[in-house]
Order: structure tokens, then sequence, then C-alpha cells
């Protein structure tokens, strides 16, 4: 008797360790093997599947310029992400300023601060990150801006705005083969290019990029806040 009571312990054992090594290999294996943490629960149980809105890229013959966004095929030289004004002639970069806060209020004066119009219930702000470019003639432009929301047990939301020269595109590298697919759409008349994974939202207004990304967030929700943001932005300018 007393035998297979250790032999009923000893299985017990071996099977809460293949459980545990089931649980780190599936996480491993949805951030692509990264050292990362498992996926918040509650974010995997409440997500659910999406279709975006829009023409898909895959299909389509690259190069595609849409709006303000030029798309390429990987084997093309990516180039720049984002072609930002050009300084005067002579004039060369002498540095690049960077600041961090838990806050918005020490950033209200940055050329590219904002706050989203709308965000979703639950998601608090966790930092603010401000970067500026510094010429040797002491001149200085604000170029990148981003704020990072967080919910306990659910994933981040991160907005950044870029700064782009008048007449700049920004360039889009789609590579189907590597899961990097595009989606066409319009948000208020305004072009904006979806992302699935991770979720994504890029639109370009004036001289600004603003780039929206939401792992496992409802769709609805994502063209909630990029819907807010461009009304907010086409209501200043009218």
């Amino acid at each position: 008797m007393m035998k297979w009571v250790i032999l009923g312990i000893l299985l017990m054992v071996v099977a809460s360790a293949i459980t545990a090594s089931v649980v780190v290999v599936v996480g491993q294996e949805w951030r692509g093997g990264e050292e990362e943490k498992i996926p918040p629960s509650k974010a995997v149980e409440e997500w659910t599947p999406y279709t975006l809105p829009g023409t898909p890229v895959a299909g389509l013959a690259l190069p595609i310029d849409y709006g303000r966004f030029h798309i390429v095929a990987p084997e093309t030289d990516p180039g720049p992400y984002v072609r930002g004004p050009t300084p005067p002639p002579g004039v060369k970069k002498a540095g690049h300023d960077v600041k961090e806060s838990a806050s918005l209020d020490e950033f209200r004066g940055h050329g590219l601060s904002f706050e989203p119009p709308y965000m979703p219930a639950g998601w608090e702000l966790t930092e603010a990150h401000a970067e500026t470019v510094i010429w040797d003639d002491g001149s200085s432009w604000d170029s990148m801006f981003a704020l990072y929301y967080e919910r306990p047990e659910y994933f981040y939301i991160t907005i950044k705005r870029f700064l782009v020269a008048p007449d700049g595109r920004v360039r889009l590298v789609a590579n189907p083969e590597a899961d990097v697919t595009y989606t066409l759409g319009e948000i208020r008349g305004v072009p904006v290019v979806y992302d699935r994974d991770p979720l994504q939202i890029h639109f370009v207004q004036g001289n600004l990029l603003t780039q929206i990304e939401a792992p496992l967030l409802d769709l609805d929700e994502l063209i909630k806040i990029a819907d807010a943001m461009i009304a907010q932005a086409q209501e200043a300018s009218s």
C-alpha cells in the first residue's frame, strides 16, 4: 500500500513539472521566444479577433504611395523611417536631448506634446518621453514625443508623435513572409495604415506622424483613440 502512495506522489510531482514547462514554452512562443513576461491573462481572455477595415497591402504591387506613406518591398532599401525637416545649409546636428517623466506637466511647452482626448477606461499614464534635436547654430527642434499607458493585468498602449518635413514621406516596409503586412484605411478622410502584429495605426496630419500601438486591444477601442486625435487636430486647424 505504501509503495502505491509513494508512486502516486511521484506521478503528481512529474505532472506538475510538465505543466510548468508547458506554460513557460507557450509564453515564450507567444512573444517570439523573447525572455518576457507571460501575457496578462485578462487581456488574452477578453480579446476578440478583428478584421482590419480597408485594403490589405498583401497582393498589391509594391511600392505603393498612400497619402503621406510610401510602402516598399523588403528587398528595397528602407531608408529612414521618418524623413524629418532638414536644417539650413551649413548647420549640423550637435546633440540629442531626451527627457522622461511620469507626468505630462513638465512637457507642456514641448512642440509635440499632446494629451489624447480619449483613452479606454482603466489605462493610466505611466511615462512621458520627449526628444529634441540640437543644432550647432544654437537652434533646436522638438522631434519626438511619446506617452505610455498601462493597466494591471493588461497590455500597454503607446502613442508616439514624430516631426516630419512638410513634403516628407513615411516609408514602411511590407514583408508578408515575416508577418509584416499593412492595411490601407481611412478615418475622417485622413489616410491611415493599420499594422496587425502588434496592432498599430499610423497617420500623418500636417507635419506630424502619429503611431498608436496596443497589443490585443479591441480594434474599435484603438480606432476610437485615433478618431479622437484626428478630430481634435482637424478642429484646431479649422
